[in-house]
């Protein structure tokens, strides 16, 4: 068979290709790691291939033909790498000639025999394989096989970096260009405190003024009834309007605190207090989280720093209180979420809980947050509860 294509269209996968991770200028840390490969594997070849919607692309290589050299890639059904991205797990040939289960173009025109494969990652999803080649008929050890997925996170490391160097020029744009609109709206919020402010002080005078006015009439009890219960309307008309100043005040002050945590959301700093992260996701999920009974704020030492960059902390955050506030309302809950934070060695420990959080929720939770965070973050560490989740969050006075 000349040419299989066994993968279609994965959109999941093709969006993960950014211009950076496909820029043809040699990575010097990946080019590295597959000369490692085929050093201790012992195999003339060795490559980091991305599949895309039409080709392999050869993100770094050693040892290939000329010809694949410079095009940096082949046709993607006369691949072997596909096997792996279809899969999701290591893919082996010992004898490429007499193996049915892969095309046998490349086979012939360059007489490669034998292959190891093992799979690449970013944010959880299988993008290409590292993978070694021979063109002499071979099988490989165990032990060769645990030394290709070793090296293959190392290439996953890598790969996320360069992902993520991409997403943080975009995040860095888009903070630049929303920063000014937050500005903005927060300036137009704020001369509204002031008219409230006002409101309450008016609403002050009226009702000082009603309470002589009725104190008057009582005395005078000549005075018609219908005196009387005109002022008792003013009165109660009086107090919902001051209920109403007090609702559009917290409305106000909700709209700004939720305004300055999105700015951290957007901010790029590294370090932060674990209280001002925990505040701006209780601004961000406010709503959401008092409709199933709140989500009250233990007393923690401000001075509490952790290594993670303070967007990546808030969100996750935010989204565990989303998530398990959806998931109260589903069962029409109002238990609210606790939060308990315990410190110990080198993590700050926050543990969010709910009475009526089942364990097939929390378990939802727990794969939700963990695509998150993807796989090389290794300042956040989660851990599965029954009725809950531990988000453990490394401190900066931690080795690293």
């Amino acid at each position: 068979m000349d040419r299989i294509d066994i993968l279609g269209d994965e959109y999941d996968r093709y969006k993960l290709f950014t211009k950076d991770l496909l820029d043809e200028t040699d990575d010097a840390e990946l080019q590295e790691i597959v000369k490692e490969a085929a050093k201790e594997l012992n195999t003339p070849m060795g490559l980091v291939s991305l599949i895309l919607e039409q080709i392999q692309f050869f993100k770094a290589q050693t040892g290939l033909p000329e010809i694949l050299e410079t095009s940096r890639g082949t046709h993607r059904d006369a691949s072997f790498c596909q096997f792996v991205v279809r899969d999701e797990e290591i893919f082996e040939v010992n004898n490429a000639t007499e193996d049915q289960r892969i095309p046998q173009h490349v086979v012939k025109e360059f007489n490669i025999q034998s292959y190891l494969g093992v799979p690449i990652k970013i944010d959880n999803v299988v993008i290409g394989s590292l993978c070694v080649l021979d063109t002499k008929t071979r099988n490989f050890t165990q032990k060769e096989r645990q030394m290709l997925y070793k090296l293959s996170e190392k290439v996953n490391q890598r790969l996320e970096t360069l992902t993520k160097s991409r997403k943080q020029t975009k995040l860095d744009l888009t903070y630049r260009t929303l920063n000014p609109a937050f500005s903005e709206i927060s300036d137009s919020i704020r001369p509204i405190q002031k008219l409230i402010d006002s409101g309450h002080s008016n609403v002050a005078t009226i009702r000082s003024f009603l309470n002589i006015a009725n104190q008057f009439i009582s005395i005078k009890s000549q005075n018609s009834e219908t005196i009387k219960m005109s002022l008792e309307a003013a009165i109660e008309a009086n107090e919902l309007i001051e209920d109403r100043i007090l609702n559009i005040e917290m409305n106000v002050l909700n709209s700004i605190d939720s305004l300055d945590a999105l700015k951290n959301l957007l901010s790029n700093f590294s370090e932060s207090e674990i209280t001002k992260i925990l505040i701006s996701a209780q601004d961000l999920t406010r709503n959401a989280t008092k409709a199933v009974g709140g989500f009250p704020m233990p007393d923690i030492d401000d001075e509490v720093i952790i290594q993670a960059k303070a967007d990546l902390a808030i969100a996750l955050i935010s989204n565990c209180l989303l998530i398990v506030s959806a998931e109260l309302k589903e069962v029409n809950s109002t238990a609210g979420i606790q939060l308990h934070v315990n410190e110990k060695n080198e993590f700050i420990d926050l543990e969010f809980t709910s009475t009526d959080l089942t364990k097939e929720a929390a378990h939802k939770l727990f794969n939700q947050l963990n695509l998150l965070i993807g796989t090389s973050q290794r300042s956040i560490v989660l851990k599965e509860k029954s009725n809950g989740i531990i988000i453990s969050l490394k401190l900066v006075n931690s080795s690293t």
